[in-house]
C-alpha cells in the first residue's frame, strides 16, 4: 500500500468494523464483537471482545500497519496503552509488550486487494469531487440524510469553538458573542485581527462609551491601529483626540496596523468601514445576545443588525477621502453570513448548553431560509458536479464534507466514501 501509515490504519478500522475481512488471527482467535470506534484520543478501537486460545478477553484495542509501529510510536512506554488487549495489524511482524513486560497478541487482519486498490485510488481522487456524481445519483431522501447529518457535524463543531471563547469569557455570554462577532465579521485575511481587536477592547469597555457612536468609533478604531497614518480631515483629528483620552481610561495598548490586511476586498469591505459598521451597530439599542436567541427567522436576524454607520460615513469610505453619498451598513451577504457562521450558531450553543431542543431545532429551520453560499468556490464546484446547495442548510454540509474529509483525505470516516469501499 502506497498510503500513509495513518490512513492504512482508518482502513483497517473501517474494514473491522465494518467486516469486510476474510480473515483475522488465525484458527485459535476467534472474534466476538467488534467493539465500536473510539471518538477520542488514545486507542481506536473500544469494548472489543475476543478469544484467544479458549480465554475471552474484553477491552480496548489498537490499530497498526506493522505490529513493530508499536515500538516506533513507543507505546511500550506509555501507562496509557497498559490497557490495551488487541493489537489489529496488516503484517504480524513483531512481539509487543506493555510498559510492565507483558504480551499483548496481535491479529493480522485480512481483506480484499481490490478494497485495498479502491482505497488508494479513492485517496488519490479526494478533493476533486469525484464524490459528486455518487451524491447526485441518491435517492432524494438518503442524499438529505446525508448532508443534514454533515450539516449537523459542522454545528457541533461550531458548538465546540464557541464553547472554548465562552468559558475564556468566564461564561458570560455577551462577552463570547462578542468575540465571536468580530471574528464572523471579519471572515478571511483579517480573521484573527479582529478577534485580537475584540479582545483588546472588551465588551464592558464598548458598554461604557455607548451614547457615543464617536466614541465607539474612536475605541475601536483606535485600538486597532487604524487611526494613525490614514489622511487627515477634521472627523479623524476628532477620532484621534478622543482615543487618547480612551486608551488612558482603560488602558488600552493599540494593535499595529500592520496586523491589518487593507490591500484586497472592495471599499465596502474594508477593515476601517466595517469597524465603523460595528461601533454602530454595538451601540444601536438593547445589545445583544438576548435579541439574537430571540430571533426565529432570517428576517429577525437582518433587522438586529440593521445598524447604518454614522453620517460621516455616509460620505466616506476611508479618511480624508470624500465620496459620493451612500448610507453604510452590512450588505445583504454580510447579513446572510452572519446568520450562518454567528446567529444559527450561537443559537444552537445555547440550545445545547440549556438542554433546549427547540432553539436548536429552530437554528437548523433558520440555516433552511437562508440563501445558499454560492458565492464560495466549494459550493460552486459542487453544483457543476451535480450537486446544488437549495440553501445554507445545506451548502454547509457541502463545506462540511469538502474541508472535514475530502480535502483531510479522510474517506475512510466519510458516510460517502465507506459507501464507495464497500461497495462491490
Amino acid at each position: 500500500m502506497a498510503s500513509s501509515a495513518g490512513k492504512i490504519e482508518e482502513l483497517i478500522r473501517l474494514v473491522w468494523c465494518r467486516q469486510l475481512y476474510t480473515g483475522v488471527g488465525g484458527p485459535a482467535f476467534g472474534v466476538i464483537g467488534h467493539g465500536r470506534a473510539n471518538p477520542g484520543e488514545g486507542m481506536e478501537l473500544l469494548d472489543v471482545r475476543f478469544e484467544l486460545d479458549g480465554t475471552v478477553y474484553r477491552g480496548p484495542a489498537a490499530i497498526h500497519e506493522y505490529a513493530s509501529d508499536w515500538y516506533k510510536h513507543a507505546h511500550h512506554e506509555d501507562p496509557g496503552y497498559d490497557h490495551c488487549v488487541l493489537n489489529l495489524v496488516v503484517h504480524d511482524d513483531a512481539v509487543i509488550c506493555r510498559a510492565d513486560g507483558s504480551v499483548i497478541p496481535n491479529a493480522a487482519i485480512v481483506f480484499p486487494r481490490e478494497l485495498a486498490e479502491r482505497y488508494e485510488r479513492l485517496l488519490g481522487e479526494s478533493g476533486s469531487y469525484r464524490c459528486g456524481a455518487l451524491l447526485a445519483g441518491m435517492p432524494e431522501v438518503k442524499r438529505y440524510n446525508l448532508l443534514t447529518e454533515l450539516t449537523c457535524e459542522r454545528l457541533e463543531r461550531k458548538y465546540d469553538e464557541f464553547l472554548q471563547r465562552y468559558r475564556q469569557a468566564d461564561n458570560n455570554w455577551n462577552e463570547a458573542f462578542y468575540v465571536s462577532l468580530f471574528r464572523a465579521v471579519g471572515a478571511g485575511s483579517n480573521r484573527e485581527s479582529y478577534e485580537r481587536l475584540a479582545r483588546t477592547v472588551s465588551f464592558t469597555q464598548i458598554c461604557r462609551v455607548r451614547e457615543s457612536v464617536a466614541s465607539a468609533e474612536a475605541l475601536l478604531l483606535g485600538a486597532a491601529g487604524l487611526l494613525e497614518a490614514e489622511p487627515s480631515d477634521d472627523y479623524s483629528d476628532k477620532l484621534r483626540y478622543e482615543f487618547k483620552h480612551l486608551s488612558r481610561r482603560f488602558g488600552i495598548v493599540p494593535m499595529h496596523r500592520n496586523a491589518w490586511n487593507l490591500r484586497s476586498g472592495r471599499p465596502d469591505q474594508k477593515p476601517v468601514l466595517r469597524i465603523a459598521e460595528l461601533a454602530a451597530l454595538l451601540v444601536s439599542g438593547e445589545f445583544f445576545f438576548s435579541r439574537l436567541v430571540n430571533c426565529k427567522t432570517q428576517r429577525d436576524i437582518r433587522q438586529v443588525f440593521s445598524a447604518s454607520a454614522s453620517e460621516y460615513w455616509t460620505t466616506h469610505y476611508c479618511f480624508g477621502q470624500p465620496s459620493g453619498r451612500s448610507v453604510k451598513r452590512f450588505g445583504d451577504m454580510m447579513l446572510d453570513n452572519l446568520g450562518i457562521n454567528l446567529v444559527v450558531p450561537m443559537i444552537f450553543a445555547y440550545g445545547k448548553i440549556t438542554g433546549n431542543e427547540e432553539l436548536k431545532e429552530r437554528a437548523i429551520g433558520i440555516l433552511e431560509e437562508i440563501r445558499a453560499e454560492n458565492h464560495i468556490r466549494i459550493v460552486r464546484e459542487w453544483k457543476t458536479h451535480g450537486i446544488a446547495a437549495d440553501n445554507a442548510f445545506f451548502s454547509q454540509g457541502l463545506l462540511e464534507l469538502t474541508r472535514e474529509y475530502c480535502e483531510k483525505k479522510r474517506c475512510a470516516y466519510c458516510n460517502i466514501g465507506r459507501i464507495v469501499l464497500c461497495s462491490q
